[in-house]
C-alpha cells in the first residue's frame, strides 16, 4: 500500500509541476527596463544628457543612446529594433507610404528647434555669408576664399558627413535645391566634421547647435574650436521658412533667432515612438517634453518646443 501511495504521489507532483504557470514577462513600465535609443548624431549629446538625468531619477531604467544618421534611426524604428528614435527630419513621402502599406504605427513629437550652424576655422576672417553664397560654395561653384573675402586666400574645402545625414539632407533641400553637393572632404560623422574644420584653415562645415555648443570638449588640447558665422536668406523662393521681415538680414544661430525663425537654417527635432504600451520609451519621451527635460534642451543651445519660452536680450543684435 505504501509503495502504491508513493508512486501516485510522485505522479501528482510531476503533473503539478508540468502545469504550473510560467513566469510572465514584466508589465511595461515607464520608469524601468532597458531601452536603446537610436538618435541622430546631431543631437546625440543632449539626448545622452537627458537619458543620464532620467536614469538618476529612476534607477531601474537603463537607456543607451546610439548616435546614427537620421535615416538609420528611422530604419531601426520601422524594423522594430527600438520603440524610440530621434530624428532631425520629418518622415518623407516614401516613409509615410511604407508605414501605411505595412500598417506600421509611429507617432512623432517635435521636442526642439535646432539650427544648422555653418562653421569655419578660427583663422578665417569671414563673418557673413548669404544662402546664395553657401549654395555656390557647397555646389562647388566657388572654390577660393578670395572670391568671398579679399584678405583671405586658399582653396575652399567643404567637409561633409555621411549621405544618410539628416543635416546634409536638410541643407540640400533648403539651400542647394536641385543642385548637388560638389567636391568635398568626406567625414563619416558630425564629430569628424567639427574636428576637421577646427584643424584646417581653409575648411567649412555644417554642424548642429548641440555640437557647436559642446563640441569643443571633443577636441585635443590646444586645438582652437571653429567659429560660427552669420547667415542671411536672399532667395525669395525660401521666404516661407523665415520671418519675412528678416529677409536679407544676417543672423547668428542664437536661440532667440532660431526660435523666432530669424535664422535661415532652422529645423525641428523629433522624438518618434512605437511605444503605445506606456513602456520605458513613453516614460523617457514624457520626461523630455517636461519642464526639466526642456530646460536641458535650453542649456545645450537648442530651443524648447513643448513649453512656452521668453526671450531676453543679452547682446546688441535685435531679437
Amino acid at each position: 500500500m505504501s509503495k502504491g501511495i508513493a508512486v501516485i504521489a510522485l505522479g501528482l507532483a510531476l503533473i503539478s509541476s508540468s502545469c504550473s504557470p510560467r513566469k510572465r514577462a514584466p508589465a511595461p513600465s515607464p520608469t524601468a527596463g532597458n531601452l536603446t535609443v537610436y538618435c541622430a548624431e546631431s543631437v546625440s549629446m543632449v539626448v545622452t544628457k537627458l537619458a543620464g538625468q532620467f536614469m538618476l531619477l529612476y534607477n531601474k531604467a537603463h537607456i543607451k543612446v546610439v548616435p546614427v544618421p537620421t535615416r538609420v534611426a528611422m530604419e531601426k524604428l520601422f524594423n522594430g529594433e527600438t520603440t524610440l528614435g530621434v530624428a532631425s527630419l520629418p518622415f518623407d513621402k516614401d516613409e509615410v507610404a511604407a508605414m501605411k502599406k505595412y500598417k506600421i504605427r509611429v507617432d512623432s513629437l517635435r521636442v526642439a528647434l535646432d539650427g544648422v550652424v555653418v562653421i569655419v576655422n578660427a583663422k578665417n576672417p569671414i563673418s557673413k555669408l548669404t544662402t546664395a553664397q553657401l549654395r555656390n560654395i557647397f555646389a562647388g561653384k566657388f572654390n577660393s576664399w578670395h572670391q568671398l573675402e579679399r584678405n583671405f586666400y586658399g582653396k575652399i574645402i567643404p567637409a561633409l558627413e555621411s549621405p544618410n545625414s539628416g543635416t546634409l539632407e536638410f541643407f540640400k533641400n533648403r539651400v542647394l535645391g536641385n543642385q548637388n553637393f560638389g567636391e568635398a572632404y568626406p567625414c563619416t560623422t558630425m564629430a569628424s566634421v567639427y574636428s576637421f574644420v577646427a584643424q584646417n584653415e581653409n575648411s567649412i562645415g555644417l554642424v548642429s547647435t548641440d555640437w557647436f555648443a559642446n563640441g569643443k570638449d571633443s577636441l585635443s588640447a590646444g586645438v582652437v574650436p571653429p567659429k560660427d558665422i552669420q547667415i542671411a536668406e536672399v532667395d525669395s523662393n525660401n521666404i516661407r521658412y523665415i520671418d519675412p521681415n528678416t529677409f536679407g538680414s544676417f543672423y547668428y544661430p542664437y536661440q532667440a533667432h532660431i526660435g523666432r525663425h530669424y535664422y535661415p537654417l532652422t529645423r525641428p527635432i523629433y522624438f518618434m515612438t512605437r511605444d503605445f504600451n506606456l513602456g520605458l520609451g513613453a516614460g523617457f519621451l514624457s520626461y523630455v517634453a517636461s519642464v526639466p527635460g526642456q530646460q536641458t534642451i535650453v542649456n545645450n543651445g537648442l530651443v524648447p518646443a513643448t513649453m512656452p519660452i521668453r526671450y531676453v536680450q543679452l547682446n546688441d543684435q535685435p531679437l
